[in-house]
């Protein structure tokens, strides 16, 4: 870390120098992640994956912990699941953010995770009990999901999500998104989309072509005649702010309906900031980002795959289905939902292990990480207060 003061002023300091630097190709989002990033401590800590890293390496006890390695997601938090439309064709809930994946120690994601239960359930319930049992719970079921063991039984917020998802037609996605004027449908400009530089829009048939051959045989038909009819720089998430994200529109023809898919710039894990890379990576980071996903998932999302130029995009079909729970709109039973994607974690962990551990993690070896996730919450609640002190970017 560059800065060894650990204060909390001086680490709200750095997180605003690493937002600068995430946006300096587009300075207008600096504005915007910092005021997404003011919203709560939660919303702060799901946006600084690189800032926890970097407080890890500069604390290696805190980064220390029983073995377990393998396929992680890196940027591992409470919201960092939703809905999506499977490579089976089913819709299904699950992790749905893979832009820190690596091979990676176990603890990481779950320490990660137990910070971000405690700093969501504090927003969302005033009695420090409640968020240490829902920690407690969602790590234990982690256990369970790593262990093979049965899930449990799914919140009301998920099952309502899911069938919400369902309902979902193109329409509904295409309206939203890209709504028809005058016969031709484009992306609607303003807080969600905004235009390419010259030089990137130039790029984006070929970018497309190129993702269209590495879906190889699972690339649709006639998807090489395939034309853009729109491209636009897509704004979403928070961490993620300023990378580029390239939206495109693919028009339709007599035998098939407009389509959507999301392009996204590959950046190197956050978690090596703290934690040494196991094994080489592949020389595209979006090859890695890509392989990890499939690794961790039962069933990863449809049309996934990467495009190779370094450092690569992460190319997908956006479909209706894909949705997600927000904290902020009210969750009736937030320890429900930590027990859910605690058991969801544990799972894929499962899945992508690579050298998993000889036993199951023990009692004892679960209440030390929650004590080391107690005291990140706190140390991270300390910098949000001190990053909302900072003076906000103008709008």
């Amino acid at each position: 870390m560059p800065d060894a003061n650990m204060s909390p002023l001086a680490l709200a300091r750095r997180q605003v120098d690493l937002d600068r630097l995430a946006t300096a190709r587009v300075p207008l989002l600096f504005a915007r992640k910092q005021d997404r990033m003011r919203r709560t401590a939660h919303a702060f800590f799901r946006g600084c994956a690189p800032l926890f890293y970097e407080v890890l390496a500069a604390r290696p006890a805190l980064a220390e912990g029983p073995p377990g390695l393998g396929g992680i997601v890196g940027d591992m938090h409470l919201e960092n699941v939703g809905a999506f439309r499977a490579e089976s064709g089913a819709v299904v809930f699950d992790l749905n953010d893979f832009d820190d994946a690596t091979i990676g120690p176990w603890r990481a994601d779950v320490l990660r995770l137990a910070v971000s239960t405690l700093l969501a359930v504090r927003s969302l319930r005033p009695a420090g009990e409640d968020a240490v049992h829902a920690v407690d719970t969602m790590i234990r079921k982690w256990r369970d999901g790593v262990s093979g063991n049965p899930g449990p039984p799914r919140p009301r917020e998920v099952e309502a999500l899911l069938r919400r998802a369902e309902r979902r037609t193109d329409e509904d996605l295409l309206a939203g998104r890209a709504p028809e004027r005058d016969g031709r449908r484009s992306f609607a400009r303003g807080e969600r989309y905004f235009d390419l530089p010259s030089d990137v829009s130039s790029q984006v048939p070929g970018l497309l072509g190129r993702y269209v051959r590495s879906l190889g045989e699972r690339a649709p038909k006639r998807a090489a005649d395939w034309r853009v009819d729109d491209a636009a720089w897509r704004v979403a998430g928070t961490g993620s702010l300023g990378v580029l994200r390239i939206a495109i529109l693919v028009s339709r023809d007599d035998r098939s309906r407009d389509r959507l898919f999301d392009l996204k710039e590959s950046r190197d894990s956050s978690v090596h900031r703290a934690y040494a890379a196991v094994a080489p990576a592949p020389a595209v980071r979006a090859v890695s980002v890509v392989e990890t996903a499939r690794a961790l998932l039962t069933d990863p999302p449809r049309l996934l795959a990467a495009v190779e130029d370094a450092p690569g995009f992460v190319g997908r079909r956006l479909f209706p289905q894909e949705d997600k729970l927000a904290l902020e709109d009210g969750v009736q039973s937030p320890e429900d939902l930590a027990r859910e994607v605690g058991w969801i974690l544990g799972r894929a962990h499962r899945r992508a292990a690579t050298a998993p551990p000889p036993q199951a993690w023990s009692d004892a070896d679960l209440a030390a990480i929650v004590d080391e996730a107690i005291e990140l919450a706190g140390l991270f609640e300390s910098i949000y207060l001190a990053y909302c002190r900072l003076p906000a970017a103008p709008p």
